[in-house]
């Protein structure tokens, strides 16, 4: 902290202090005009005050305001004992001390405060801060401008130590609620339609500009959103938020595919991912975006009971097959050869050697069609190098590796059909998207996609046998009877909208929160 930082710090201090104890004692002491001593008046009075009542929600409370920064759940035992074993005064210098060093390495030492009572706080740090436009972005982009219409939230991010969530900045605010407006402004890389959902560095990021001193944000008997995978390092604390404070947290469940099919995703993904599900233990509530993904988390949530934890209530709230405002209506077919499209990321788990496999058997067989893949990313170098050699022997496969949304849309609309024979899904977004753009699709037989599937407009496959996918392929090439029956299974179709989601959400994870913390005493999942 540079000298003229300290002013404003103590400052800072002085206020956070003071916004804490507007919660936490019935009557304030007296504020007077230089910051340290006041700040001195106000820690003393919060000191006396947890000694006399240390559970671990006031302590949480009191080590956030001082150091801007939420503490893990081993901080708040080290703490809390601390001050079993400390004179006042001790306990006072302690929590100074101890909190002024964690303000440095995770907090805003010189940032506004707010606490904010009795809201809904919803981390949106990814989607906020990028670019990239996929599935779980859809899944935020898709879903909070309708709750900021219909309820009260509070959009948040984290700060650049992931130690405290902030409020967001207007670029940040409009990455979430007017994605549309920025995506047909806007025709660059950053602005492209990419794939996979996870967390990764660099991918059309706007970080937090230097100097920026965000209003940083303290819950008290909130509810904590995670719609999204927040950063690994704010696990800790999400942790902590969950089991040592008077907030609930909830979240939207994916999928556990870095756990239970570790072997089909890149080496550093179950890394990035346990620590993730770590914090979930103690989450009060979990919406799964299918009934596979529901079942995936509730069977971890079930395993918790060995550590003594009654672990998060699971329910399933599956995603709409909509686009959010884009058409369903058919796009005549380009000319020329049959489009066959296939969406998503090149992890082997998407399976699309199986499809480039598949593909040159028909081509072998004479079949005329062009093969194209949309998606970035993925670990599988195998794909890479087929699509390579096809291309040598002159096949019509293409790899694009980003476009924008219209430019996917029109593709997916104007394909003879789609193909996702994925391994494992907690959704299967592309199948959706295929289906509201009404053209057919080939997908997996079992979990979430055939979920999808079942509505119609699809043709499902065992996707561990090559020939099934050949047939189905062979089928949907050859035949257009077939390929008509489908689509008017797809115009047959009553699908539920974003606005649904959106209203089935709240009332499954918000709105039992909300009401528990009415309930004094009352808070679910601990």
């Amino acid at each position: 902290m540079t000298s003229a930082q300290g002013p404003r710090a103590r400052a800072a201090l002085a206020s956070r202090l003071r916004a804490v104890a507007a919660v936490m004692l019935p009557d304030l002491p007296h504020q007077i005009d230089d910051p340290a001593h006041d700040a001195a008046r106000v820690l003393s009075a919060l000191t006396e005050s947890v000694l006399d009542d240390p559970t671990d929600s006031r302590i949480w409370l009191v080590m956030s305001g001082i150091s801007a920064a939420y503490p893990t759940r081993d901080e708040v035992d080290q703490t809390r004992r601390t001050l079993e074993l400390s004179t006042a005064d001790e306990s006072a210098l302690y929590l100074l001390e101890s909190g002024l060093s964690r303000a440095m390495l995770w907090g805003e030492p010189t940032a506004p405060i707010e606490v904010v009572a009795g809201r809904v706080i919803v981390d949106v740090d990814f989607t906020a801060r990028h670019d990239l436009h996929s599935g779980i972005q859809r899944v935020v982009r898709s879903t909070l401008p309708h709750w900021n219409v219909d309820r009260q939230i509070t959009p948040a991010a984290w700060n650049r130590n992931v130690g405290i969530l902030r409020n967001l900045d207007p670029a940040e605010a409009a990455r979430i609620y007017q994605w549309s407006l920025l995506d047909k402004a806007r025709e660059s890389p950053n602005t492209r339609r990419g794939s996979g959902t996870g967390r990764r560095a660099g991918i059309g990021e706007h970080p937090e500009p230097d100097g920026a001193e965000p209003r940083v944000l303290i819950p008290f008997e909130c509810v904590i959103v995670l719609p999204e995978v927040p950063p690994v390092g704010a696990a800790g604390r999400i942790a902590a938020l969950g089991a040592c404070s008077d907030s609930g947290v909830v979240a939207i469940g994916y999928d556990t595919i870095p756990l239970v099919s570790a072997d089909a995703v890149s080496i550093d993904e179950p890394t990035k991912f346990m620590p993730y599900l770590s914090a979930l233990k103690f989450a009060d509530r979990i919406a799964g975006i299918s009934d596979s993904a529901a079942e995936e988390f509730a069977s971890f949530a079930a395993m918790l009971s060995t550590q003594g934890l009654a672990g998060p209530r699971v329910v399933s709230v599956p995603l709409p097959a909509d686009l959010g405002g884009g058409s369903s209506s058919a796009v005549p077919a380009a000319t020329g050869s049959p489009s066959v499209v296939v969406v998503g990321s090149h992890d082997p788990r998407k399976n699309h050697l199986a499809i480039l496999h598949a593909a040159e058997l028909l081509w072998q067989e004479g079949l005329d069609f062009q093969l194209t893949f949309i998606g970035a990313g993925g670990s599988n170098q195998e794909f890479y190098r087929r699509v390579e050699l096809l291309e040598v022997r002159g096949r019509q496969v293409d790899v694009r590796l980003s476009v924008s949304e219209a430019e996917l849309n029109h593709a997916v609309a104007s394909a003879r059909f789609t193909v996702f024979p994925s391994l494992h899904e907690g959704y299967g977004l592309p199948v959706a998207e295929s289906i509201a753009l009404g053209t057919p699709v080939i997908t997996t037989n079992f979990g979430s996609t055939a979920e999808i599937a079942a509505g119609g407009g699809a043709v499902t496959v065992d996707p561990y046998r090559d020939a099934a996918l050949t047939d189905a392929m062979r089928l949907l090439l050859t035949d257009d009877t077939e390929i008509a029956r489908l689509r008017a299974e797809i115009l047959g179709r009553t699908e539920r909208s974003w606005q649904t989601y959106a209203d089935e959400l709240w009332a499954a994870i918000v709105e039992p929160g909300l009401s528990a913390l009415a309930r004094p005493g009352v808070h679910e999942g601990r």
